[in-house]
């Protein structure tokens, strides 16, 4: 019993990053219906730069942040104005085709700038064990799990109760309809695209901190809430949050009762297996639902 607690805790501290940079995904999707390929590499890229600002240019932990949002905001902007407002219109598949583009970039980019074996970052978050009765929980993963549902509030109370949120949620139900009432949709796609780069950027530095900052061992593990948010829901913000938490305890206790049985390896292909068996049951899952056209 106590290696299953260890096990469900460890994997619902896991959930929340999935949770996190799932949420991001899906208000890119639900607000801009363009679904972004480009989320791993976005996520890579914000690490490598927050440690770039942190260890090189030695800024402290807050005013790296705070460059983490400025360029996230920078790159929403460059986006929305010269690559997908132009895309207005034309094919979906077109628009699908130019994020996997802006992926390729940013990993360019992150090779050529930051070439090399991975980094390592410096102590930014509390580390240790704590023992809840026999189970030993890292601080540094209940810290980010902490940081994560901080985020998530914030995020919540934006979408659902000030302005921005409103017509945030107007823009993702009808483009046209949103624009007829005055909302500058081009202007709610850029904040959808900010806001999904910024969640996306602090998910990557919460798993580089853990682990190693590599951007393809961070681009795989983003590779995986693809599979969290269409398991949630393409469109459910909610489904995105409970979808996560869901896959990173069937990962963790994969890893810890399946692996030892197949020489490991398993926990890496649950989240997509567990995709498989519920588009089965559920092609929208488990929170999605069915656009009706009427004609």
């Amino acid at each position: 019993m106590t290696l299953f607690l260890q096990f469900l805790l460890s994997g619902i501290m896991l959930g929340g990053i999935y949770g996190l940079i799932a949420v991001g995904l899906v208000l890119i999707v639900k607000g801009t219906q363009v679904f972004n390929f480009a989320h791993g590499d976005m996520a890579a890229a914000g690490a490598y730069f927050f440690w770039w600002m942190l260890v090189k240019v030695q800024l402290n932990a807050g005013l790296s942040i705070a460059g983490v949002v400025i360029g996230a905001g920078l790159l929403a902007l460059l986006l929305e104005r010269f690559i997908l407002r132009p895309m207005i219109g034309k094919p979906l598949l077109s628009a699908i085709m130019v994020t996997m583009g802006v992926g390729q970039i940013l990993a360019g980019l992150v090779t050529l700038f930051w070439p090399g074996p991975g980094r390592t970052f410096p102590d930014i978050l509390p580390s240790g064990t704590i023992h809840l009765g026999a189970v030993a929980l890292s601080v540094e993963s209940l810290t980010s799990f902490i940081i994560c549902v901080v985020v998530l509030v914030g995020f919540y109370f934006l979408f659902q109760h000030t302005d921005i949120g409103l017509a945030m949620r107007g823009t993702a139900e009808d483009h046209q309809l949103a624009q007829s009432g005055g909302i500058q949709v081009t202007r709610i796609f850029a904040i959808c695209w900010f806001i999904g780069i910024l969640l996306s950027a602090i998910g990557g530095i919460l798993i580089a901190n853990l682990h190693q900052l590599d951007r393809i061992a961070v681009s795989g593990f983003i590779l995986k809430t693809f599979a969290v948010v269409i398991f949630g829901g393409m469109e459910s913000i909610t489904g995105a949050v409970i979808a996560g938490v869901i896959v990173g305890v069937l990962e963790m206790l994969g890893s810890g009762y399946l692996d030892p049985l197949v020489d490991g390896g398993l926990a890496e292909v649950i989240p997509f297996i567990v995709l498989l068996l519920i588009l089965i049951v559920r092609p929208h899952g488990l929170f999605g639902y069915v656009r009706i056209e009427r004609v």
